[in-house]
């Protein structure tokens, strides 16, 4: 399957972008998912099933107004939200989405190494790889 992301750079030092990320079950009350950490052009999983996620950059140039709303049923934990686009998708990942970026609640940012899920939805695995550097 053809994916436009697996063009990007990879997250290296210097081309990151991080993204305020924030859900909501009715629109009004808002609530700090995290910080997306990706590449630019990049989309990014996030294990939310909340109907509303909105978001806005803060590096490498930070934007002070939120992105309005994406509004879904919440009928699955997993959604792709490509910021640049301004859409979002609930989906179950697979082998395309392997090395994604994926937002965990609390805020982890990690890449997504394996997924699977049962078919009738009711449990679900995935492996995470988390890294990290110090500016020297």
């Amino acid at each position: 399957m053809w994916a436009p992301w697996r063009r990007v750079d990879r997250m290296g030092v210097g081309n990151e972008e991080a993204w305020a990320v924030e859900t909501s079950r009715d629109g009004r009350k808002w609530r700090g998912l995290g910080r997306a950490w990706k590449s630019p052009g990049e989309p990014v999983l996030m294990h939310v099933s909340v109907r509303y996620v909105r978001y806005r950059q803060l590096i490498p140039t930070e934007d002070a107004e939120w992105c309005e709303p994406l509004e879904s049923d919440g009928a699955l934990p997993m959604t792709l939200v490509r910021m640049e686009d301004h859409a979002r998708e609930d989906l179950w990942p697979d082998d395309a989405h392997i090395g994604l970026p994926m937002l965990l609640p609390g805020g982890e940012t990690g890449r997504l190494k394996r997924f699977e899920h049962e078919s009738d939805g009711s449990s679900w695995r995935y492996t995470l790889e988390f890294r990290g550097a110090r500016e020297r």
